[in-house]
């Protein structure tokens, strides 16, 4: 199940845990009873995995003497590494923040993906040969040109994190924040960083614009916090 599993899928140990699952509102069983969990069980095949020790590292055969340079490291990013480095390339992770993991690490609760998870697949990448370069902006720290000109190939793998503004009246008080200003201090908090003036829902009564997964992480965030409503 473990091989099967890990045949179309980097990381089932992410998508077991916050992928929304429309394959099982697809899965044909529901016509007439209940359809297969299959994230549950995702997770479940995975998660054994890494307890039995039967997810290891994946080293090249042979070696291609080719360069890549990824930039992001949210799982797109880290899976294109992880394939291209298993395909015996050279493969360079860029990211911005001081951690690897992209949104998985700022923006995802922690109570929705505990982070040790992605440290151990990091740790796995690492053995296999990934190199990972935190705190480097592409286009800021360091030219775009630079890279085409250092590597073979290169892989823009940066994640959206500009938000969809309303401009209706009011929008301009106090107390209106984006999800992504508010949801990756959380994530820096519980990582054991001090944030200067973090935005908390703590005592207040907040309203949530929005009712997708972010919505929800940002209702759950507001509840740990100690929001009053």
């Amino acid at each position: 199940a473990l091989d099967n599993l890990l045949s179309t899928n980097n990381f089932p140990e992410f998508t077991g845990r916050l992928c929304p699952a429309p394959c099982e509102t697809a899965c044909t069983l529901g016509i007439h009873e209940e359809p297969v969990s299959i994230k549950g069980i995702e997770r479940t095949i995975i998660d054994k995995g890494w307890e039995e020790g039967w997810v290891k590292p994946r080293m090249p055969y042979v070696m291609s003497g080719k360069k890549v340079a990824v930039v992001g490291s949210g799982p797109s990013g880290l899976a294109a590494a992880q394939q291209l480095c298993r395909a015996g390339h050279i493969v360079t992770v860029f990211e911005k923040n001081d951690r690897i993991g992209g949104l998985l690490r700022y923006g995802i609760p922690d109570f929705k993906l505990e982070k040790h998870v992605i440290d151990r697949r990091i740790e796995q990448m690492e053995i296999e040969g990934v190199e990972f370069r935190t705190g480097v902006n592409v286009g800021v720290d360091i030219r775009a040109m630079e890279l085409v000109e250092n590597y073979d190939a290169v892989i823009l793998a940066g994640g959206s994190e500009k938000a969809r503004d309303i401009a209706i009246p009011g929008r301009e008080l106090r107390g209106i924040h984006f999800a992504m200003e508010f949801l990756p201090q959380q994530n820096h908090v519980n990582a054991g960083d001090r944030v200067k003036n973090q935005i908390t829902a703590a005592g207040k009564d907040v309203v949530i614009i929005g009712g997708g997964d972010t919505g929800s992480d940002c209702l759950g965030t507001s509840n740990r916090q100690g929001a009053k409503s």
